[in-house]
């Protein structure tokens, strides 16, 4: 018994008292640590978002320049056509070939993930009527591996800023994967309203073979050069061109702009946080300084 207390005793007297204050020091380090962080992510958020918004101002702009261009001309074209009007043509829809545009980049809010749901919503509910052909590397990552077997192709890495040549070739890509069996194309994108605001729209479009049914009844147009075989191809890649160009300008004013306001929420979040761990940082501070004085007071009170 007399061993055990021997033992216990000397156990206890090889543990050092720990000051009080080392809890406070070491939350201390890791408060000061973690304010640097937090200040080095509002740097860089803020300075996303100047980026930002110089890019958005200028995709804006290139909105405003070409946002009339071509569009709805084809469709003015057969709305004016008196015999067209009379025959009033109507196809069957068996399957659908959907083209959702995404960004290739992320930290953009929510417009990427607002199309590959209108997507999902639209392809779940019928897997065999729909065929996909993706635009972005977001809408790669988020829908390759629910639906495989509807993947035809895929365009990411797309040059910037946006024009019509690009637009033109990517369309073109489009069309040769609209097979036989397509229908109906369908481009999903995101519509620049303002600044602060992008709605989800999408464009139905014809296939090759609907658009020339179409187009042999038009006879107001009609010429003797060049040939109407020649024309009516001509029409349909313009007709689809252009309205990829359109959709492809009003995805990417709405990415910019998205990504700005994204950018300005993170970095109103980043200095609010900052502010909280400031004031955390100056209580534990007075806290380990008042324990300071406290000893210093009670060993002058013990002399």
């Amino acid at each position: 018994m007399q061993r055990l207390q021997g033992a216990t005793l000397g156990l206890w007297s090889s543990f050092t008292p720990v000051p009080q204050y080392a809890f406070a020091t070491l939350n201390l380090k890791q408060l000061k640590q973690r304010m640097k962080s937090v200040g080095s992510i509002r740097k860089i958020t803020k300075a996303m978002k100047m980026v930002a918004a110089s890019k958005m101002k200028q995709d804006v702009q290139r909105l405003e320049n070409g946002k009339y261009f071509g569009i709805r001309s084809v469709q003015d074209l057969f709305a004016q056509e008196t015999y067209l009007q009379k025959k009033q043509l109507t196809f069957k829809i068996n399957k659908t070939l959907i083209c959702p545009i995404t960004s290739d980049k992320g930290l953009c809010g929510g417009i990427n993930s607002s199309i590959i749901r209108e997507t999902r919503s639209i392809v779940r509910q019928n897997r065999n009527a729909y065929k996909l052909f993706l635009v972005g590397e977001k809408s790669l990552g988020a829908l390759q591996r629910g639906f495989p077997e509807l993947l035809t192709q895929a365009v990411t890495a797309i040059q910037t800023p946006i024009n019509f040549v690009n637009s033109s070739s990517i369309a073109h890509q489009i069309q040769l994967n609209a097979t036989e069996d397509i229908d109906q194309i369908a481009i999903i994108f995101n519509q620049f309203k303002n600044v602060v605001q992008q709605v989800v729209k999408r464009v139905d479009l014809l296939n090759r073979k609907n658009f020339i049914a179409q187009f042999r009844l038009v006879t107001k147009y009609d010429t003797a050069e060049p040939e109407k075989e020649f024309v009516q191809n001509y029409m349909y890649e313009y007709y689809l061109a252009t309205a990829f160009y359109h959709a492809m300008l009003n995805n990417f004013a709405s990415e910019t702009s998205s990504r700005m306001n994204a950018m300005e929420n993170a970095s109103k979040n980043a200095g609010e946080m900052l502010d909280k761990l400031t004031l955390e940082y100056n209580k534990v501070r007075q806290a380990k300084i008042t324990v300071e004085l406290c000893e210093i007071i009670s060993g002058a009170s013990a002399v």
